[in-house]
């Protein structure tokens, strides 16, 4: 799946790396990896690894584990973001922020930093604190590909033999494409 996104990403910015932990698994690719660094396993030390790599000052993050996120919504949020000046430009979706599929500017790390230093690795509390933007549900449905569906999270393998299943229904109704088969 992280190879997926890293298609979508390089198609709607151009420039992808991969951050996590261990790049074991991604050997042998060209798109770099960034090795997040922390011994705790928390989605902010990833995108404080992200901003911390990128000589851009804005970032599209996106996690692997929503493969349904199309292209043409990344495209509208970056868009919405270059109309917002802040730390985060970030979709609500399922009544949640979704900070794992947003605009992120390096102008958030110091902060980000800062709550990971003091032990805070919430980044849905780190994007209150800094005064984040957050699209509001209805806007964010109403975007391209801002469907509810395509932020499915997908984080066990039942989850991904759901999508699967799905999708072998779709492939035979002609519906558009999803993540490739493993």
């Amino acid at each position: 799946m992280a190879l997926y996104q890293a298609e979508k990403l390089a198609i709607v910015c151009g420039h992808v790396a991969f951050v996590g932990k261990d790049p074991t698994a991604f050997a042998g690719t060209s798109v770099p990896y960034v090795i997040d660094g922390a011994p705790e396993s928390a989605a902010a030390f990833g995108v404080a690894a992200a901003l911390a790599f990128s000589p851009e000052e804005t970032n599209l993050v996106l996690a692997a584990d929503v493969p349904r996120c199309p292209e043409a919504f990344l495209a509208a949020l970056l868009e919405v973001a270059e109309a917002i000046h802040a730390p985060a430009v970030v979709p609500v979706s399922g009544g949640r922020p979704q900070p794992l599929c947003a605009v992120w500017r390096r102008s958030a790390l110091a902060p980000l930093r800062a709550r990971l230093d003091a032990g805070d690795y919430s980044l849905v509390g780190a994007l209150h604190a800094f005064h984040a933007v957050l699209i509001p549900e209805e806007m964010t449905a109403a975007m391209p590909g801002g469907a509810p569906a395509n932020f499915f999270n997908v984080n066990s393998p039942e989850e991904y033999e759901a999508l699967e299943s799905e999708n072998r229904a779709d492939d035979r109704g002609g519906a558009a494409s999803q993540p490739p088969r493993r």
